[in-house]
């Protein structure tokens, strides 16, 4: 016999499957504390699953959907109420329709979002001039 970590939620009819098949899953229910730490996890694998040029693409982003709905959902609102917030972000602050990528931003020294890029140097990395 061989034993495999996998540590991750699953979908329900996978569960199933394992159990159809004689394999012999250990497993817990999770309190909603601990489902939505496992969807976020769950997103990012999904979302690094996610590869623009597989010709699976559509299929990674429709789990992607699945498990933003899910949580959601797990949130105690519903697809809908998610897609209202979207177009009222999408009204302010824009899409991503012009596929604007910042590579660096030089402020100035008092600059009211310095302190804000500077608080997070492992994601914004200052860059010395």
């Amino acid at each position: 016999m061989r034993k495999f970590a996998l540590n991750k939620l699953v979908r329900d009819k996978i569960f199933v499957e394992m159990v159809e098949l004689g394999q012999q899953p250990s497993h817990k229910v999770l309190t909603k504390k601990e489902f939505l730490i496992a969807l976020k996890a769950k997103l990012l694998e999904e979302a690094k699953e996610f590869d623009p040029n597989d010709p699976h693409a559509l299929k990674e982003l429709a789990d992607i959907l699945e498990v933003i709905e899910t949580a959601a959902q797990e949130l105690g609102t519903d697809f809908e109420k998610l897609r209202e917030l979207q177009m009222t972000t999408r009204k302010k602050r824009g899409a991503f329709d012009d596929k604007i990528y910042i590579k660096d931003l030089t402020l100035q020294d008092d600059d009211q979002w310095v302190d804000y890029y500077a608080s997070e140097p492992e994601r914004f990395p200052e860059v010395k001039v």
